[in-house]
């Protein structure tokens, strides 16, 4: 397959590297690194999982290139997953930013007690306090 071999011979070059250097770097022999740069060893292979390991290249960009007619159904499916998880971070956002309303309400009304407590607290020891009468 021509895409096949002109992509992985361009992202070799572009790492300036040699077929021997990359195959070491995927630690693969030589010849096994020439029949997936040729388009002789089918790319969703371990030999392929290894050239993305070794050049830093998805497996998803590897596939776009050398399979462009699946491209449309895995992009779109990616960019569908990608709709759903936005929602449903928002979603989530959305929660919690009701429930630290609710927490900080509830701060409110817990300060609120207290310092009605506190008030209460007060009274009751000015009422228990024996009454000083100079008489």
């Amino acid at each position: 397959m021509k895409t096949e071999q002109s992509y992985f011979k361009q992202i070799r070059e572009q790492m300036d590297l040699t077929q021997v250097e990359l195959a070491e770097r995927m630690g693969v022999v030589r010849g096994s690194y020439v029949n997936l740069e040729s388009g002789k060893t089918n790319v969703v292979t371990e030999s392929a999982l290894k050239f993305c390991r070794a050049t830093g290249v998805s497996l998803l960009e590897v596939i776009q290139a050398c399979y462009p007619q699946y491209c449309g159904s895995i992009l779109k499916e990616d960019a569908q997953f990608k709709t759903r998880l936005k929602e449903t971070v928002d979603e989530y956002e959305r929660r919690l930013s009701l429930k630290n309303d609710e927490i900080c309400h509830l701060k409110e009304k817990f300060s609120l007690l207290k310092e009605t407590s506190d008030a209460q607290q007060k009274l009751l020891r000015f009422y228990e306090q024996p009454s000083s009468k100079n008489d």
